[in-house]
């Protein structure tokens, strides 16, 4: 399991970089704040994704989230 961090610079889904491109259109786990990322730079996300917008979770709900991932030895972004 490995964990990515993806800067979503100014906000505008055409200026993301093609690493985080990559990364969200590989990860099955992806945890966003909804309040700072746009949904559109989730488009190419796999169908299958869990996606989650953390903007409103407690951090224990978000650490939930992580220790599924490792069971489940998923990458998150």
């Amino acid at each position: 399991m490995k964990v990515y961090f993806i800067g979503a610079g100014p906000g505008d889904p055409e200026l993301i970089t093609v690493r985080g491109q990559r990364l969200i259109a590989a990860a099955p786990m992806i945890l966003y704040t909804g309040s700072l990322v746009p949904r559109e730079i989730l488009q190419g996300a796999r169908a299958d994704a869990l996606i989650h917008d953390t903007a409103s979770m407690t951090l224990e709900q978000i650490v939930d989230f992580f220790k599924l991932a490792q069971e489940r030895n998923w990458d998150v972004a």
